[in-house]
């Protein structure tokens, strides 16, 4: 309503004497450092605008509060204080208009007497102009400094600014059907909006197809927020770690408060919506199946193929995936998958177990999940009785089924769990390969899981997983690790009943470069054929400036594979260049190591050239200063 509105608005922005409070997001914190190539604000603006580009920003709402000291950031939730700046530290405050996706943004650098090197701060003031916090900060600095009372008076300019906006609020309408103006939480040009942008114009549209389709668009946007913020929690982990790292006392830093609210990750509730949205789209992909295409239905059950996996892997395990009942799979909708899953797809299904892999239809009555209807981010509630006639909540319940997975029994996670042993004295093995348990005795594993060893003197061993499950495995498919193995992903001691550290998500996102399989992945279906001649000569340059004709043309001339060139050759330079061998070795398999030896030797290759060009023109410039005295 017009009055929640308001009172939203005034309870995020308000101005109480000496004290102003703005709702502002924060988009980004770089440490100002020349060996970053962050030397001046023009070289950190450029950043933030190369990460826009990419889709690589993820915003934290706060509120950032301005006294006649300091400068507070607050959670906007708990309103727990997260950063201090007292104003001697805020070196510098200017804003930045319309030059990104967000048209209203502040900067601020700061540097205590602690910090070698200064910090600076982007928020995109989505509230309030970013004019006005720039002069309300501003007048603070200056009475600060100069013992002035400017800030009275910025004070009272700003109380009238929004009081006119407060009293100008139009109340949106109540969402009755999702449209372009629901979507203001959606990534509008990331990889899935793009993906399925035709398949909202090209299916059928009568009724009932229509209400189908639009559930879908909001299933997958929802999808794609809760991956964003996955690689929100990764990036600000790294950096924290980073930070820490270079750290000589425990005591929190500058930036790490904001760093640690970025950080925290998705609760196990969150987890479960995002599944349970993703078997929905499964079902609705199904139904839709004879009316999309380009994107297929088939083709956007693999782009969901990504984010499923990347879920399974920041879980740690598939314990939590497999007690996801609700929503049930349709039979059209297992059959459908099954019929167009890749091998690898198929693996990752299968691991899945009862709760993805089995129809409503095999289920026993008493056993079925009760109805189920979404609650979706732009708050749209599609008709229930769409969800309540639906196949996937309608079909016949067959005969009992012996059934692995049990939901009763995988929920029943067993919580007692203890390890009497040290961790140094206690066994880890790392899997290879995915693998799919065929009976009881058996256990099912991800690619790169670490597990205790229980028994290792066959050529089955049995095996320990996070949440206490034990089961055999064949020993052909893993590798023994030590506790102390940095790249062993362990994060002991186990703890069956947190599952999800940022640690976790950190370190599987860093295995894997997203953006470059979501890239291969969309190469599949949309990328044209390339007709361009193909150099064969060592001498084929290879730059961050290459465009990804040029990176082909040096991957053939390298002599690499046709699948290693395909599934490389839709990148840029920058791209390839930014990729590290882990990366590599999972998009190129063996092939990956020799790629990555070949781009360590060109990258010093041109780090060497740009630094004779360096040396060069301050030789020039010395001359040129000689001459002229």
């Amino acid at each position: 309503s017009r009055m929640e509105q308001r009172k939203k608005y005034s309870n995020s922005n308000v101005i109480m004497q000496e004290t102003s409070q703005y709702h502002v997001q924060h988009l980004s914190t770089f440490i100002m450092d020349k060996s970053e190539s962050i030397a001046t604000v023009d070289d950190a603006i450029k950043k933030l605008k190369l990460l826009d580009s990419k889709d690589k920003i993820w915003t934290q709402e706060m509120l950032l509060q301005v006294t006649d000291k300091s400068i507070k950031l607050l959670d906007s939730e708990t309103k727990e204080e997260l950063e201090i700046f007292r104003l001697a530290t805020v070196h510098h405050c200017q804003t930045l208009l319309n030059q990104t996706r967000y048209p209203s943004i502040l900067l601020l650098i700061c540097q205590d007497s602690e910090q070698h090197k200064p910090d600076i701060h982007f928020f995109y003031c989505d509230e309030v102009e970013a004019e006005m916090v720039h002069a309300d900060i501003d007048s603070a600095l200056g009475d600060n400094t100069c013992g002035k009372k400017m800030r009275p008076q910025t004070l009272k300019m700003n109380q009238e600014k929004m009081k006119h906006h407060r009293e100008s609020i139009i109340p949106a309408s109540e969402p009755r059907s999702p449209g372009p103006g629901v979507k203001a939480l959606s990534v509008s040009d990331s990889w899935l909006h793009q993906t399925r942008r035709n398949a909202v114009t090209q299916a059928v549209c009568f009724h009932s197809m229509f209400v189908i389709q639009q559930i879908l668009n909001c299933a997958l946007d929802d999808i794609e927020i809760f991956v964003a913020r996955l690689h929100k929690v990764a990036e600000a982990f790294a950096q924290l770690n980073q930070r820490n790292r270079s750290k000589k006392t425990k005591k929190r830093g500058p930036a790490e408060g904001m760093l640690t609210l970025r950080a925290k990750p998705p609760s196990e509730g969150e987890f479960i919506d995002c599944l349970q949205k993703l078997k929905l789209s499964f079902n609705l992909l199904a139904k839709l199946k004879k009316h999309i295409q380009n994107p297929s239905a088939a083709e956007l059950v693999h782009f969901l193929f990504g984010p499923l996996e990347m879920i399974l892997q920041s879980c740690g395990s598939p314990e939590l995936p497999r007690v996801v009942i609700s929503p049930h799979l349709s039979r059209d909708t297992v059959d459908f998958l099954r019929g167009h899953l890749t091998p690898k797809e198929m693996t990752i299904f299968e691991l899945l177990g009862d709760c993805w892999t089995r129809p409503r239809a095999d289920w026993p009555k008493d056993q079925c999940a009760p109805l189920y209807v979404p609650k979706f981010r732009n708050g749209w509630e599609p008709p229930v009785e769409l969800f309540r006639s639906s196949p996937w909540e309608t079909e016949s319940a067959g005969a009992p089924v012996q059934t692995e997975y049990r939901p009763k029994e995988v929920r029943e996670r067993d919580e007692s769990v203890s390890f009497s042993t040290s961790p140094a004295s206690r066994k880890y093995a790392k899997i290879r390969y995915h693998f799919v348990a065929r009976n009881a005795n058996e256990l099912s594993v991800l690619q790169d899981e670490v597990l205790e060893v229980l028994e290792d003197d066959k050529q089955w061993w049995k095996l320990r997983n996070r949440s206490g499950q034990a089961g055999y495995v064949p020993y052909n498919i893993l590798d023994v690790v030590k506790l102390e193995d940095p790249h062993a992903f362990i994060d002991p001691p186990y703890s069956p009943g947190t599952p999800y550290s940022p640690t976790k998500v950190s370190q599987q996102m860093d295995k894997v470069n997203d953006e470059l399989l979501m890239l291969i992945t969309g190469n599949k279906i949309q990328q044209p054929a390339r007709n361009f001649k193909v150099v064969r000569q060592s001498a084929v340059p290879l730059t961050f400036n290459s465009n990804p004709a040029e990176v082909t043309n040096w991957l053939n001339a390298k002599g690499f594979s046709k699948p290693t060139v395909e599934r490389l050759g839709i990148l840029t330079g920058a791209q390839l260049f930014s990729l590290n061998k882990d990366n590599l070795k999972a998009v190129c398999g063996d092939e990956g190591s020799r790629v990555y030896s070949q781009i360590t030797v060109q990258k010093s290759l041109l780090e060497k050239s740009r630094g004779d060009s360096e040396l060069q023109e301050i030789l020039i410039k010395q001359q040129e200063k000689i001459a002229s005295t």
